[in-house]
């Protein structure tokens, strides 16, 4: 059953006045300029960048025999210096790749051993060729009781590649990392260690120059918007409002924060608050577009909107995701500033903790989306004959349906993009989080300009739609947010084309 209040009132919305070719010259515009910036992202530079050494290359350069080299193999030490870093690399992943000589394809077999390393930063090109000189950052010397373990997952000649180094801040130029591995001497005697593949792993600096001036241009554009927005409205009351409206105002301050001023801190400085600032801006306002969602298709069905009976349900359901995100994602960013060797797949499955905000998040997601799809048929059931209503259902379902389109393209084809972790720019390894759109792992800046495009437009076009309409700002109409009650005796040519 509806429920309607008689004294609910709202602004006259731009929407209202459109003619139809403006409706679809304003979809036509908001998806042209969508399919732009994609295309400038298609033809964008890549996300990361890959410099691999081999084994055999350094044996060959220090003129080791054989028989050393395969007790080094096995071994180690390894020195391997780095190319030039600079600051906009964000940050250093090494990937160790074993191949193994004379196995047969189809042989699949698992080895656990452990990793040490010796991490030393170099200022200049002087020290990056003196092995005396230079800071010593992490300096590990292997210990049964606390070594970091990894597991050899090998299927034929080829092993699984292990990420045995994230450093998540780069303060010098260079750095020279000393490999050495344990418990893999007794694995060599069975299964011949042929050649081993140390693959650093960083982030364009192209693409961070990218990411920072179309977040500077969207932050603008989106401060401007904002601005004007506001400005139309502020003359009435905020009980005069509708709904978009107060959402649309609420979303636009967050997507200031979204597009975050301080996002070029996080390369400037190796503290934690920058990427806790960048994982709560974020979190946020993905999660109030889906509080927004819920909110808008049950409540353009009543007018009655108080806190307990409207809104305690969709604000506990959003909120136990966005606390999951929240919760999950400092975890992972912290950990790994900290801990540069950390293996976070297996801290992943060892905290039962992080296990249950994983599951606690599937059902929460997928109970939403139900809860969604339930809202948005009921809703056109109930209102798809009301002039105005039907309008705002079917603009509100267009831009949101673009929207869950783009983000569930681009976790698709992000995850499908390589057949190998090494070249992907992994976020995090905890399930869920992969499956959020912002946390894209490409290795095209085409998502990451999709993502950010489809926000910022997504509220600023809605901007367009919802803003006071021109009789409003003249005379200051007030009209019944109520479809039993408003426009009764208009058709729906005149409401909808004018």
């Amino acid at each position: 059953m509806i429920n309607y209040t008689l004294y609910c009132r709202s602004l006259h919305m731009h929407l209202y006045v459109m003619h139809k070719r403006e409706i679809l010259l304003t979809l036509a515009g908001f998806l042209s300029t969508f399919i732009l910036l994609l295309f400038i992202g298609l033809a964008g530079p890549n996300v990361t960048k890959l410099d691999t050494r081999k084994a055999s290359d350094m044996f060959r350069a220090t003129h080791y025999n054989q028989s050393v080299a395969s007790k080094i193999l096995a071994k180690g030490p390894f020195a391997i210096t780095t190319t030039q870093m600079s600051t906009y690399s964000d940050h250093i992943c090494l990937w160790i790749t074993f191949y193994l000589k004379n196995e047969e394809e189809n042989e699949a077999f698992n080895k656990k051993f452990a990793i040490s390393l010796k991490i030393v930063g170099k200022d200049s090109e002087i020290e990056k060729l003196d092995d005396t000189n230079g800071v010593v950052i992490l300096n590990e010397d292997f210990n049964r009781n606390v070594g970091r373990y990894h597991h050899l997952s090998c299927s034929g000649k080829k092993c699984d590649p292990i990420e045995a180094l994230h450093l998540e801040f780069l303060e010098f130029p260079y750095y020279q990392i000393i490999v050495r591995f344990h418990n893999l001497s007794s694995f060599n005697t069975k299964f011949t260690i042929e050649n081993i593949e140390f693959t650093f792993q960083s982030i364009n600096p192209s693409f961070t120059t990218l990411c920072i001036w179309f977040r500077f241009v969207f932050l603008v554009i989106t401060f401007a918007i904002t601005c004007w927005f506001t400005h139309s409205l502020h003359r009435y009351h905020i009980t005069d409002w509708s709904m978009e409206q107060k959402w649309t105002a609420a979303l636009l301050v967050l997507l200031i924060f979204c597009n975050n001023p301080f996002y070029p801190m996080i390369f400037l400085f190796g503290s934690k608050y920058p990427r806790m600032v960048e994982i709560i801006f974020q979190s946020s306002f993905f999660c109030c577009v889906l509080l927004f969602w819920i909110s808008f298709f049950h409540g353009i069905r009543q007018n009655s909107r108080n806190f307990v009976k409207f809104y305690l349900l969709k604000v506990t359901l959003v909120g136990t995701l966005w606390f999951a995100i929240m919760y999950c994602a400092i975890w992972s960013s912290i950990e790994k500033l900290e801990k540069p060797t950390l293996d976070e797949q297996s801290a992943f499955e060892e905290s039962s903790t992080l296990q249950t905000l994983n599951l606690l998040f599937y059902i929460c997601f997928g109970g939403y989306f139900v809860y969604l799809l339930i809202l948005i048929m009921t809703a056109f059931t109930e209102l798809r004959s009301m002039p105005y209503f039907d309008l705002r259902l079917k603009l509100q379902t267009f831009l949101l349906s673009f929207a869950l389109m783009i983000s569930v393209l681009v976790v698709l084809l992000s995850s499908s993009s390589t057949t190998s972790r090494i070249g992907e720019n992994d976020v995090t390894q905890i399930p869920f989080l992969q499956l959020l759109p912002w946390t894209y792992q490409s290795s095209s800046s085409a998502s990451f300009l999709s993502i950010f495009s489809i926000a910022n437009l997504y509220v600023c076009f809605s901007c367009y739609f919802y803003f006071p309409s021109a009789s409003s700002l003249m005379d200051a109409r007030i009209v019944r947010d109520n479809p039993t009650l408003s426009m009764i005796n208009d058709s729906d040519e005149d409401v909808i084309y004018g």
